[in-house]
């Protein structure tokens, strides 16, 4: 009798060498039943979002897969499960995580790249991708602003809810307590300053714009009018310089800052959607 045919593309976890240790990574294959698509690098969220959106994530990359597209999944040096603290964590070296990964990805599947980044994700990605050089970018719910991200990130603190006198009542105010202790716990995770500093630095439109098409997926929240205005600015921004931003908005408005686990069934179907197709 002839064995079934898998309808599950393969999931293969590893590890790979990288400066400094190892890096965790899930790599799934495309679907041997339908024409190769290309390849997709993910890059995942900071600190406790990563674990949040874990399952999501890994949902969205099988549904990748399905469709022909060979997907990477990689935890960034100091998270999840690769080498590192995560106090550790340095900008450049999660730059350097991705350049690699996509060499990586290069050599085992032929045909176009995507960079597909979730929330600081996105922007990391964005950063990366003058480098890497794309053929698209697709962000899930991205921060445009690095500052903006630590600062939701600082506001996760029991410190602010410390009825106690004299604790931090502000996130400037915890800000100035990491410039005196060069670092901050926040949930479970300890940031240092050249990660923070880092980070605030990095601003989408500052960045060299990615010369090919980024599919912006968000939702619009309690301002969706807001959200769709600041694509409209980085578009216009962008767009002298060869890249082309298509804005996808979403109804609703998701608790990122929340507990447990997080999915949002209506980002992942809007974005198969498009990737069914021919996307841009």
């Amino acid at each position: 009798m002839n064995a079934p045919l898998l309808t599950t593309p393969r999931v293969e976890p590893f590890f790979f060498d990288a400066e400094p240790g190892t890096r965790f990574s899930l790599y799934h294959a495309p679907n041997p039943q339908v024409a190769p698509r290309g390849a997709i690098l993910y890059v995942h969220p900071f600190a406790g979002e990563l674990n949040r959106t874990r399952r999501m994530a890994a949902i969205q990359s099988r549904a990748f897969a399905a469709l022909g597209y060979a997907v990477l999944q990689i935890d960034l040096f100091g998270c999840g499960d690769s080498c590192g603290e995560f106090n550790a964590g340095r900008w450049q070296i999660w730059r350097e995580d991705l350049a690699l990964s996509a060499a990586w990805l290069a050599q085992r599947d032929s045909g176009p790249l995507t960079l597909w980044g979730m929330r600081l994700g996105g922007l990391l990605a964005l950063d990366a991708a003058a480098r890497i050089a794309p053929c698209r970018v697709l962000l899930w719910q991205p921060y445009l602003s690095g500052r903006a991200c630590i600062n939701q990130f600082l506001r996760l603190s029991e410190q602010l809810r410390d009825p106690a006198p004299g604790a931090p009542r502000s996130t400037a105010a915890l800000r100035a307590q990491l410039a005196v202790h060069g670092a901050i716990e926040v949930g479970g995770f300890e940031v240092a300053v050249p990660l923070v500093k880092a980070i605030d630095a990095c601003d989408a439109a500052h960045l060299v714009p990615p010369r090919c098409a980024v599919h912006w997926f968000a939702h619009g929240g309690p301002a969706p009018m807001k959200v769709a205005a600041g694509a409209a600015r980085l578009a216009e921004h962008w767009g002298p310089a060869g890249a082309t931003l298509h804005f996808h908005p979403l109804d609703g408005s998701p608790d990122w800052s929340g507990d447990g686990e997080l999915d949002l069934p209506e980002l992942r179907a809007a974005t198969c959607s498009l990737f069914s197709g021919d996307p841009a």
